[in-house]
């Protein structure tokens, strides 16, 4: 039996029978959904950590799902149960969270996520993608002004792409995501180019969109000054 690593943001696979539906199968991760537990992903190895996946320790040359974009599989007593035998989740991975970085608003029009959400092609669309990355830069300062807009309105988006807005609203993203909004909001140029060319490696459009969304969110930053740093004016 293949045992996994589950994320604290995966939806619960639980002791009942569930009815789960392939979106999506790929040589490093297969895509599964119920329509009331949300969006889980299978990932391999080598596959980007999504912040919501159970990751699985062999590699996709080792890895085989057995199934495709459309099928139904069940999962029961705690485990996915694929055509190759049953996947249980044993231990929890914990996912890369931006860290928090004082305290500002993210000063954008109320239409900048409303107008992108669901904007592009395939699972994660580049208008998303982009709102990921400005929700991340959000987090660190405690704004949630993103947040409040999209949150509401995920129907519009694709069940993965659901699931990756909820968890950047909390802060969460693949590792180099993170490594990236966090040097850029420290200030740490060489790790932030570091970080940089694995974020533009993710997918067709999305690891340039996500940088847009950090560096749009970052332009658009309004930092709170403390009260106590406020001078008084001067009396009489």
């Amino acid at each position: 039996m293949p045992f996994a690593a589950r994320s604290p943001l995966a939806p619960p696979v639980g002791a009942e029978q569930l009815v789960w539906h392939v979106l999506a199968a790929f040589p490093t991760a297969l895509y599964l959904h119920h329509p009331e537990r949300g969006l889980l992903p299978l990932v391999t190895a080598e596959a980007l950590a999504l912040p919501t996946a159970w990751r699985l320790p062999d590699s996709s040359t080792r890895m085989r799902w057995g199934v495709a974009a459309g099928d139904v599989i069940e999962s029961l007593d705690h485990c996915i149960l694929l055509p190759a035998g049953p996947v249980r989740a044993v231990r929890t991975w914990r996912p890369a969270r931006v860290r928090r970085s004082g305290s500002y608003a993210v000063e954008l029009p109320p239409s900048w996520a409303a107008d992108r959400l669901g904007g592009g092609r395939g699972l994660t669309p580049e208008g998303d993608d982009e709102i990921c990355g400005a929700l991340l830069v959000a987090f660190a300062g405690h704004d949630t002004s993103i947040a409040d807009a999209v949150l509401p309105q995920l129907d519009r988006t694709t069940a993965l792409s659901a699931s990756l807005v909820r968890a950047a609203a909390q802060g969460y993203a693949v590792p180099g995501l993170v490594a990236y909004a966090d040097a850029r909001l420290s200030g740490n140029r060489a790790a932030a180019g570091a970080a940089r060319h694995a974020v533009e490696d993710i997918g067709h459009t999305s690891g340039p969109a996500l940088i847009r969304g950090v560096e749009i969110a970052i332009a658009h930053r309004q930092i709170h000054q403390s009260p106590s740093l406020t001078k008084e004016p001067a009396r009489a």
